[in-house]
């Protein structure tokens, strides 16, 4: 397991400036309509038809882990950073921040009606005052 003493802000992803450029050369955001959404995850392998928004999230959460977990095993000085800047991680972080503005809709703006895995992303950002003045030690 890789030791890192540097401290870690949390810090909150503006929405309207991530996109990515598809392969039709259009600019997809958050905020794209549903079915060029729907478009992108079937570019990227994963069918939406039957499955919920917790697991779609899920699905999503996976392949970023596992991406970033074969980068990092492949080169030990790989950084988030680096990852960031990839094509693979903009699109899934654009797909899986629709998801979480969706959910957010479909709720009807009421974070209490929200099953605990898609509330935990609005109660985060409604106490975002607090968490950005504290500094966690990665250890």
């Amino acid at each position: 397991m890789l030791q890192s003493t540097l401290k870690y802000r949390k810090s909150f992803t503006d929405i309207n400036k991530i996109f990515f450029i598809n392969s039709q050369n259009e600019k997809i955001t958050v905020f794209s309509p549903h079915s060029k959404i729907l478009e992108e995850f079937k570019i990227i392998g994963i069918e939406t038809a039957s499955k919920t928004i917790e697991e779609l999230i899920s699905d999503l959460s996976l392949m970023l882990c596992e991406e970033y977990d074969g980068k990092l095993t492949k080169n030990e000085s790989y950084t988030m950073k680096e990852f960031k800047e990839t094509e693979f991680y903009k699109i899934r972080v654009v797909l899986l921040n629709h998801l979480k503005e969706l959910a957010y809709y479909l709720y009807d703006f009421k974070i209490e009606e929200m099953p605990p895995t898609i509330r935990k992303f609005y109660k985060s950002k409604l106490d975002g005052e607090k968490l950005l003045s504290k500094e966690i030690i990665i250890e």
